[in-house]
């Protein structure tokens, strides 16, 4: 029944429309000469006759299939009888074009002979006379089954004018009754108890509860803002495509459109995004929200591709759906889910009276009826948001009642039927028409996001809006009557107010595709739907290719009236295009890429209205396409290649024309005089491209941009355009692109003098403009002078760029509606002042006078010779009482500004004269303004300031009082070197954000600070006077606190109540000896930095922190204990270094089980530490420079540890066995241990990749057993006692490999290893007692050695054991180094043939006087270092040393001979080197770059003293 009386509905609009054109048409006179009169009148009133009984055939159709036949017939011959009168009014149109061309042949010149249209006449009286038969039929079928005639009342077409004030209220509403579901929501997502790589959060619950809504709050809390880093929205619905997905992440999270191909590109990109996001901190964690989601089959994969995006922790994602299996899926835990609950009444009926009374008092009668209504939504928030909506268009007690005892709301007992109860709005819509757009919504997908402009076109192109003049404005009124039903949704609008875009709730739009689905169908992947059930079909969205799509394109063809199409449906049809859709109405084609052409015969749609083929492949629009008169939008958007035929100036309906080409302005524009929207004209000077083409379009409206404007003469030119006529245009940008014609500006300022606007304006902007002053109608008054209005009085929005000869200002103050100003790059402009504000004539002795009266934002930028801006200096003068923000930029010659705002490099700005009066100032900035010294007092009266920021104003030393500052939420202070007091004297109470950076003077912050318990970050930084602090106690809301270099500092007064802290960092102040015991409550607290605090010599109890992940404390040398006592069940990363008085570390170190990161380094006092068992997470561990600890108390459970190093321990004599659990080990650095003697088993470490094991001398086995297939470094190092380990032996994969100083044993390892790692990048072997493996062709396979390092042999041998084999690294090699000794002489002549080196290390050769000649072979040396030849004296000769010109640096170090004689120009060798970049002689190293170019002791320069690396694994 319903689903009859919804066709009946639209069926009626469409009968309505038909009765209006045909007796429209029989009272033209046109009719009248084609004898079409009569049979038009009794068209219309058959239509009207047959209409009648349509209420009645609705009410019947159900008792009988004739009734439901009759009613098809009906609907069929509706649309025949439109089609006929508008193939009548096509024909018109083409009639009267041939007549204003004057192009047709002298035969058929007179368009009123009777003789010219015998055809077409003939055709269409056929045509009529078939529907007056056809409609008698059904008038005598309707006799005779019974049916009823009523009266037709014809609703107007456009609905009554909303209340005033109504839609903008109601558009912004608050949400209700979601504060406790938001807090849950975010406490799932902010601490998760899952602990996985992405915790996920579905909210699940029935259409209309508010899931959607409730996320969105929760992506916008303050909480998520702060804990995310990186957010990203996907609405998913019924198609869970996980590369669209993460598309779409891709796109918001970089602002591009994703063309990448495969998933994996994209994983990576956005695993880049998030990486640049990182900055300085430890990790990022992002946000996704999937909203409505309905399948999941590919949750797993898009799991998996999201850890390859962050694999870090702490990342989160919300499901909204309304399915519980979808919601048990991709939860991990069963109650890390969220169902909202229900609404009670009262909060129901909060919404309802927001919706449905605004401002208007409501009487007592009403108030039963409306909370009995409320009582009948049970909760559901959309029900009340819509049925409110409608409750507003009818305040009676009759209206209210109806819908009260409507049907729909079934018993208390029943479940609700969501849909039917937002059909009730539906139906209540007081127009067919009006009905008809809702239903047409159900051509877009769900959450599309519907663009004002381009939905209401289409509904005029559908003929829902009529077909005058005035049809976008009854659009217009058409969208805010849905609107204020609340149909629509999710409103973004534009800086005036006017409505941008907006969307449809997805219960909403199941409701819109329920009410069309007798003629609309949007043809998915996942559609089943046979020819044969389609044949009704009149609106056609393809979304997706099949087998199927050719039988239903022609099924549907007949009598389609839309089509949108993402593929190229032209090859899926076996006859021409044109002659199967010849009904076509509306045909879009955006983004089909596929597309690239059009079909030859387009100009035969002869109904069609709208045609889009933006971002398609098209190259050209037919010859044809010129015969579209009934063409009311084109749109020509990112067609990159595309053409178009002459004569498109032919398409005398069209309305709407969008193009970004100046290729694509089609010639002769102006004789579109039905033109409303045109966004953009450029200015030619050929015929028909000048600006006077814009004459006669005086129906333009919304937004113009003239481009080009160099192209125009001269003014009378420019006055062609009459644009002081077209008062629909809201928004005008006149734009010169090139230099003047005529010298000094004249022609500029010629053609700004023509283009006057209408006085209706609201935005102008003028780029480029080259003339020297503005023109006279900026100054205008209208009518009567003393009025005070001006030309532009209208006007809301004024922006100047790039004006570089204007000398003066126009009187702008003056502007009552003016809300924004732009003055960007006015190079010339040197004054701003009473001529700036009103006209000289301005009495202002008696009254007072406000000047920007409505200005809300200024901005100020690249004003070079700007050096003055005064106040007016009249009488009582109020400036700018509206000003939120005032940005000035740029401006190095500024003195002196009248108020506040924001100020970058004005370089000379002394003074801020801030007077009072600024009361709506929300922003206040004051950056680079090194010479300010003082900021007015007046700044005191801005009490609605929101944010505050200073920054490097050095001589500012004071600042006004802020007190009672109750809406401050952002203070920054920065690099003011002079402030001393920061005055914050109380009523700061929304303060959130306060940042004190570089203030080196500062010594007190006001105590008022004490009351700013809304604070929830703090930052202290390089503040060295400042010795205290106010207190923070019952700072709740307080999440981060970071105090860094506040070197007088000595309490930290945290007294209690910091229950949100969750970030402290207290950084390098020396003097602090305590933190206030109050910290203990801080049990939220996730991080805790000390570090640089030597005074300080404890802290407060750690016990119950079970939120802390990061704990550091470094440098805090008198600090004894570090009370950890238990519950840190979530701390991930410990480091604790440099505390030298630190003898233990609490035993509730032993629960931090989640560990991943421990490093314990520069603690010499440290005997012992807690049992390190079952710590299944930890990965990394490193002890360093603890030299009482004895036993490393690993007992077991590591099983995810990936790298271990101990460091310089000297009396460690034991490794827990539970290391041999620790099989995924990757990296083992064993340095300087010389107590340690035995090592746990390390059978079956297969991962292990890296191992160093360095001055370990009582070291004797190592219990490594193969297969060591991962291994690929391999350093022994100063172990005179270990045995050789046998597993090394079959080893394959190593790139580096360093023997030194270890037993001769080892040697024999030496010659299968290199035969067996081919791959082998870097080898060392130094000072093994053994040489015997020289000998061998050990070296013949090693293709990929670059570094080698050898010597250090037997002290007896003369001459360097040069291997035989070396020789084949003479083309690879890069980096050699040679260790010699006492008896060599000279260096081993092999290495001349070495051409290819480019780094040549020399060591040790402490008998060789003098380098060979033949070291000039090597030519392609950049580095040579010579280091401890005490006898060497004489290099190669100048031209030899000259000859190597790729050498670069060249290092004398320990051969005191040769540094003598290489003294810098007076040297005997000096002349050899003196031509190289980078020379370095003894004097100029440090201790550390003697310890980097010493190959025996590479890496030994911890040894001197502790010295901690938090990094020790890289090499």
């Amino acid at each position: 029944m319903a689903e009859a009386k919804v066709a009946e509905v639209l069926l009626g609009a469409i009968l309505e429309e038909a009765v209006s054109k045909a007796n429209s048409f029989a009272s033209r006179q046109i009719s009248r000469i084609w004898n079409f009169k009569k049979e038009l009148k009794g068209l219309g009133a058959s239509l009207e006759m047959v209409e009648a009984f349509l209420k009645d055939a609705e009410e019947k159709q159900t008792k009988g299939e004739a009734v439901k036949l009759w009613l098809q017939g009906l609907e069929e011959v509706a649309h025949e009888a439109a089609d006929v009168l508008d193939e009548f009014d096509y024909e018109i149109r083409r009639r009267e074009l041939t007549r204003r061309n004057h192009q047709i042949r002298r035969t058929v010149l007179d368009f009123l002979s009777p003789n010219n249209s015998i055809i077409f006449r003939l055709k269409m009286a056929k045509k009529i006379k078939d529907i007056l038969e056809t409609l008698h039929g059904l008038n005598e079928k309707a006799s005779s089954y019974g049916l009823q005639q009523g009266a037709t009342v014809h609703v107007p077409l456009v609905p009554r004018i909303l209340h005033e004030g109504m839609f903008s209220v109601m558009d912004d509403l608050t949400i209700v009754g979601r504060e406790n579901d938001v807090s849950k929501v975010v406490d799932l997502l902010v601490n998760p108890k899952d602990k996985q790589d992405v915790s996920v959060v579905p909210i699940v619950g029935m259409a209309g509860l508010g899931k959607t809504a409730l996320a969105k709050l929760v992506y916008h809390d303050l909480s998520v803002k702060r804990h995310f880093d990186v957010k990203s929205w996907v609405c998913v619905s019924d198609d869970f495509n996980v590369e669209r997905i993460l598309g779409a992440m891709f796109e918001q999270l970089t602002g591009d459109t994703q063309t990448l191909i495969t998933v994996d590109a994209m994983i990576t990109k956005l695993k880049e995004k998030i990486e640049q996001a990182k900055g300085e901190k430890d990790q990022i964690k992002y946000l996704l929200v999937l909203d409505d989601v309905w399948d999941v089959k590919k949750w797993e994969y898009l799991k998996r591709c999201l850890k390859g995006i962050s694999a870090n922790g702490g990342n989160g994602v919300i499901v909204t759906t309304r399915k519980e299996d979808v919601a048990s899926t991709v939860q991990a835990l069963s109650d890390q889910r969220h169902q909202p609950r229900r609404l009670e009444d009262e909060e129901c009926w909060s919404i309802i009276k927001q919706r449905a009374l605004t401002s208007s008092p409501m009487s007592h009668d009403l108030e039963p009826i409306g909370k009995e209504i409320a009582k009948q939504c049970r909760g559901v928030p959309l029900l009340a948001k819509v049925i409110g909506g409608t409750m507003s268009k009818d305040r009676s007690r009759r209206a209210w009642l109806e819908i009260q005892k409507s049907g729909v709301w079934g018993s208390p007992d029943s479940v609700l039927e969501v849909e039917s109860v937002l059909k009730l709005s539906f139906d209540r819509l007081p127009h067919p028409s009006l009905k008809k757009c809702f239903a047409y919504c159900a051509m877009f997908p769900e959450h599309y996001c519907f663009v004002k402009e381009e939905l209401i076109q289409l509904w005029m192109a559908e003929g829902f809006l009529g077909s005058s003049m005035a049809a976008v404005d009854t659009g217009d009124k058409y969208l805010n009557e849905l609107l204020s039903n609340s149909l629509f949704q999710d409103v973004e609008k534009d800086k005036f107010g006017n409505i941008l875009t907006l969307k449809m709730h997805d219960s909403l739009h199941d409701l819109s595709l329920s009410v069309s689905k007798f003629d609309t169908l949007f043809l998915k992947e996942n559609s089943t739907l046979a020819s044969n059930e389609c044949s009704h079909i009149r609106h056609l969205n393809v979304g997706c290719d099949g087998e199927s799509l050719p039988e239903i394109l022609t099924a549907v063809a007949p009598k389609l009236y839309s089509l949108f199409s993402e593929i190229n449906v032209f090859k899926k049809l076996s006859k021409s295009f044109t002659k199967s859709f010849t009904r076509l109405r509306v045909l879009k084609f955006v983004g089909a890429a596929n597309i690239c052409e059009l079909p030859d015969s387009l100009g035969e749609l002869k109904h069609l209205r709208y045609l889009d083929v933006s971002r398609t492949s098209i190259k050209a629009l037919p010859k044809s396409a010129t015969e579209l008169y009934h063409l009311q939008t084109l749109r020509l958007l990112g067609l990159r290649r595309l053409t178009f035929p002459d004569g498109l100036e032919k398409l005398i309906s069209l309305k709407h024309l969008y193009f970004d080409r100046k290729e694509l302005q089609p010639v002769n524009i102006g004789n579109l005089t039905c033109l409303q929207t045109l966004p953009i004209f450029f200015v030619g000077s050929e015929r028909g491209r000048s600006i006077k083409e814009l004459g006669s379009l005086n129906e333009l409206r919304g937004k113009l941009e003239i481009r080009q404007l160099e192209g125009a003469r001269d003014k009378q030119e420019a006055k062609g355009a009459n644009l002081h006529r077209k008062g629909k245009l809201c928004k005008v940008i006149f734009a010169f692109e090139g230099s003047d014609c005529g010298s000094g500006g004249y022609n500029s300022e010629e053609v700004m003098e023509g283009l006057q606007p209408h006085s209706n304006l609201q935005s102008l902007t003028v780029r480029g403009y080259r003339g020297e002053s503005f023109p006279s109608w900026m100054l205008r008054p209208v009518g009567d002078s003393n009025t005070g209005l001006f030309l532009l009085d209208n006007l809301m929005e004024l922006n100047f760029y790039d004006c570089i000869n204007c000398e003066s200002l126009p009187p702008l103050g003056q502007l009552h509606n003016l809300q924004y100003l732009q003055l960007i790059n006015l190079k010339k402009v040197k004054r701003m002042g009473n001529e700036f504000c009103c006209n000289e004539g301005v009495d202002g002795k008696n009254k007072v006078i406000k000047v920007f009266r409505a200005l809300k934002e200024f901005t100020l930028s690249r004003m070079a010779s700007l050096e003055e801006w005064t106040a007016m200096a009249v009488g009582k003068t109020i400036m700018f009482p509206c000003l939120e923000r005032l940005k000035i930029e740029d401006c190095p010659l500024l003195k002196s500004v009248p108020l506040t705002g924001q100020f970058l490099h004005c370089n000379k700005l002394e003074v801020l004269a801030i007077t009072g009066g600024c009361s709506s100032l929300e922003k206040l900035r004051i950056l680079f303004c090194p010479k300010l010294s003082k900021i007015g007092d007046g700044l005191s009266t801005s009490t609605c300031l929101k944010e505050f920021n200073l920054k490097s104003c050095s001589n500012l030393s004071s600042i006004p009082n802020l007190e009672g500052f109750s809406s401050l939420q952002y203070l920054s202070v920065q690099w003011c070197f002079k402030l001393e007091v920061l005055p914050i004297t109380g009523g700061c109470s929304s303060l959130e954000k306060l940042h004190i950076f570089k203030c080196e003077n500062l010594s007190k912050i006001g105590d008022g600070l004490s009351t700013s318990t809304c604070l929830k970050e703090l930052h202290l930084e390089d503040c060295p006077n400042l010795s205290s602090i106010p207190n923070l106690e019952g700072f709740s809301s307080l999440q981060f606190l970071s105090v860094q270099s506040c070197f007088k500092l000595e309490v930290l007064p945290i007294t209690g109540g910091c229950s949100s802290l969750e970030k402290l960092r207290i950084l390098f102040c020396p003097k602090l000896s305590k933190i206030g015991d109050g910290l203990f409550t801080s049990t939220s607290l996730k991080e805790l930095r000390l570090e640089g605090c030597p005074n300080l010599s404890s802290i407060p109890n750690l016990e119950g922190f079970s939120s802390l992940q990061f704990l550091s404390v470094q440098r805090c040398f008198k600090l004894e204990v570090l009370p950890i006592t238990g519950g840190r069940s979530s701390l991930e990363k410990l480091r604790i270094v440099n505390c030298e008085k630190l003898s233990k570390i609490g035993d509730g170190l032993s629960t931090s089980t989640c560990l991943k990161d421990l490093l314990l380094g520069g603690c010499p006092n440290l005997s012992s530490i807690p049992n390190l068992e079952g710590f299944s997470s930890l990965q990394f561990l490193s002890v360093q420079s603890c030299f009482k600890l004895e036993v490393l108390p690993i007992t077991g459970g590591c099983s995810s540890l990936e790298k271990l190093g101990i460091f310089s321990c000297e009396k460690l004599s034991k490794i827990g066995d539970g290391l041999s659990t620790s099989t995924c080990l990757k990296e083992l650095c064993l340095k300087n241990c010389p107590n340690l003697s035995s090592i746990p088993n390390l059978e079956g470490f297969s991962s292990l990749q890296y191992l160093l094991v360095d001055g370990c001398d009582k070291l004797e086995s190592f219990p490594l057993k193969a297969p060591l297939s991962s291994l690929k470094k391999l350093m022994i190092r100063d172990c005179p006692n270990l045995k050789p380990i046998p597993s090394l032996d079959g080893l394959s994969s190593l790139t580096e490999l360093e023997f030194k100083k270890v037993g001769e044993e080892w040697s024999r390892l030496l010659p299968n290893m290199l035969q067996s790692n081919v791959s082998l990048c870097s080898l060392t072997i130094l000072n093994l007692p053994d040489p015997t493996w020289i000998q061998d062709e050990s070296l013949d396979r090693l293709d990929c050695l670059r570094e080698l390092a050898i010597g250090g042999f037997l002290e007896e041998l003369q001459e360097f054991p040069w291997p035989s084999s070396i020789q084949y690294l003479s083309a690879s090699l890069r980096d050699l180094k040679l260790i010699g000794w006492e008896k060599l002489k000279s260096l081993p002549h092999q290495l001349q043939f070495f051409t290819a080196l480019e780094k040549l290390v020399i060591k040790g050769f402490r008998g060789i006087e003098a380098f060979p000649e033949w070291l000039g072979n090597l030519s392609s040396l950049k580095d040579l270092r010579i280091l401890y030849c005490n006898k060497l004296m004489y290099l190669p000769p100048v031209d030899v040393m000259r000859s190597l010109s790729e050498l670069r640096r060249i290092e004398i170090l320990g051969c005191p001979q040769l540094e003598t004689r290489c003294k810098r120009k007076s040297g005997t060798e000096w002349s050899k080197i003196s031509h190289i970049p980078y020379i370095h002689v003894n004097s100029g190293l440090s201790t550390h770059e003697i310890s980097e170019f010493s190959l025996d002791v590479k890496g030994d320069a911890d040894r001197a003293g502790v010295r901690v690396n938090c990094s020790p694994f890289q090499h």
